[in-house]
């Protein structure tokens, strides 16, 4: 008897049966994972077109729609929620006004507007970075600085070089990297300012444990706080194009700031909630408040957003603000991809006669953001928005004025990424000294606009309108 063949037929009956069990349970794990999402999808608040994209993906094509879901659907951190409500943030509830925008956003949880503020805006770049560097040399004890992006060039290295320097002579300084963002800065090029006792971390790197975050949410906020009493911040990252110039060209046209008084602290218990994400850690350290200033100071509100905040609380500032304009609305915004909200929030001001003006770069520097823009700039124009374009020049400013009685300035875009997936922080305004000044500010930048004349688009042109906004929220 031929017992090597029945031995053969055997092991490969055996090979057979591992291979079909094998299988067998891959096509069952992949329908209990698909069905548990698909029911998270369901139970989670989200458009219904967006909703009924993500199950036919999941279900159709599981191998595809089942990691991307996992990296890319869900826009809250639940877990982080839960420890920011936990801040102790100092704000006093003495400070609440009766302000509709001020009573929306502490309703939903944030810190009421505080006085004994101090601001100084930045008139240009190059004093944005002189301010800096000067707090940096001023700094005696601590230095905190989570910034999106960090670049090694000339601007780049001149701010490693003062933190190193800070950090030999005994500054503790900390800084917070976003993993998109930075991605480019090498870590081999951080080497010399770790040695010098820089501590540096990265927010969710682009690869990280599946359980630390989404690779999409991404940490957008501009944060510099030196002692825990002096803040800088606003819409500029920490690159040449923001500050002297990108290779011997024009700086983009930004907006930043100086801020000292009793607001420092909210920025402050953002940080260290971020921080300590970036290292996942979840406890949560003791706040003091900076000491007041003793004169009248402004009168300022910290307005945080993204995954790790209940809400979308800067989406809510501005749609009460708007809608509470009687005379005036002026948005000054990079990118212009908005959600329906917005869209239809602007359109109804201006039909009711508030003058409604927005200024956006002539071409800003992502083309596809320019063409996702362009629908949404023809319905506002047919509602008598007036829409203004910066020539030659871009603008990577975020602010709003609304009437003489309230303004935004910071980092948030006014777009659906900045509006509902990134971790972005601005400041609301209520004082005559900072609206006046961002209203001057925003009408100087207006008087060197053209008016947006939109060009024929046909049918192939709106196609690719369509098909650029399917992915609105990656833009």
């Amino acid at each position: 008897m031929d017992f090597s063949g029945i031995l053969d037929a055997i092991n490969i009956d055996i090979a057979k049966l591992e291979w079909f069990a094998a299988t067998q349970f891959a096509a069952i794990l992949g329908t209990v994972l698909a069905l548990l999402l698909v029911a998270h999808i369901l139970r989670s608040p989200r458009m219904p077109a967006a909703s009924i994209g993500w199950i036919i993906t999941i279900i159709a094509v599981p191998l595809v729609g089942i990691p991307l879901y996992l990296t890319f659907g869900e826009r809250k951190l639940r877990s982080k929620i839960n420890r920011k409500h936990k801040i102790n943030t100092a704000c006093d509830c003495e400070c609440t006004t009766n302000d509709p925008i001020d009573t929306i956003l502490t309703s939903l949880g944030l810190p009421a507007s505080t006085t004994h503020n101090t601001v100084a805006f930045h008139k240009d770049g190059p004093d944005a970075l002189d301010d800096l560097l000067a707090m940096f040399d001023a700094a005696e004890e601590t230095i905190d600085i989570a910034m999106f992006i960090l670049k090694k060039d000339e601007v780049g290295l001149k701010i490693l070089r003062a933190l190193e320097e800070k950090a030999r002579s005994g500054v503790k300084v900390r800084l917070l990297l976003d993993g998109v963002g930075s991605f480019s800065l090498f870590k081999g090029w951080l080497r010399p300012v770790i040695e010098a006792g820089v501590d540096i971390a990265w927010f969710i790197p682009v690869l990280h444990h599946p359980f630390r975050g989404k690779t999409n949410l991404r940490n957008h906020r501009k944060i510099v706080i030196v002692d825990d009493k002096l803040l800088w911040t606003g819409g500029r990252n920490f690159a040449d194009e923001y500050f002297t110039g990108e290779n011997g060209g024009k700086p983009w046209i930004d907006l930043s700031y100086r801020l000292e008084g009793t607001a420092v602290g909210v920025f402050k218990a953002i940080f260290e909630t971020d921080w300590q994400f970036a290292h996942g850690h979840d406890e949560i350290l003791p706040l003091e408040p900076p000491p007041e200033i003793e004169t009248s100071g402004s009168r300022v509100q910290v307005i945080p957003s993204g995954p790790d905040v209940e809400g979308d609380p800067i989406y809510a500032a501005f749609l009460t603000a708007c809608f509470d304009a009687d005379e005036r609305i002026t948005i000054v915004t990079p990118y212009y991809v908005p959600d329906q909200g917005v869209q239809e929030t602007l359109k109804l001001a201006a039909l009711r006669g508030v003058r409604v003006d927005l200024i956006l770069p002539q071409v800003s520097n992502h083309k596809i953001a320019d063409i996702a823009r362009r629908r949404f700039l023809r319905e506002l124009l047919a509602a008598n928005v007036n829409i203004w374009m910066v020539p030659e020049h871009m603008v990577h400013a975020k602010a709003m004025v609304v009437d003489s009685h309230f303004a935004t300035a910071g980092s948030a875009n006014l777009d659906i990424r900045s509006l509902f997936l990134n971790c972005e922080v601005v400041n609301g305004f209520y004082s005559p000294s900072e609206v006046e000044w961002l209203s001057d500010w925003c009408e100087a930048l207006r008087s060197r606009c053209v008016p947006y004349t939109p060009r024929k688009v046909g049918a192939v042109g709106q196609t690719i309108e369509g098909l650029v906004l399917i992915g609105g929220y990656q833009l």
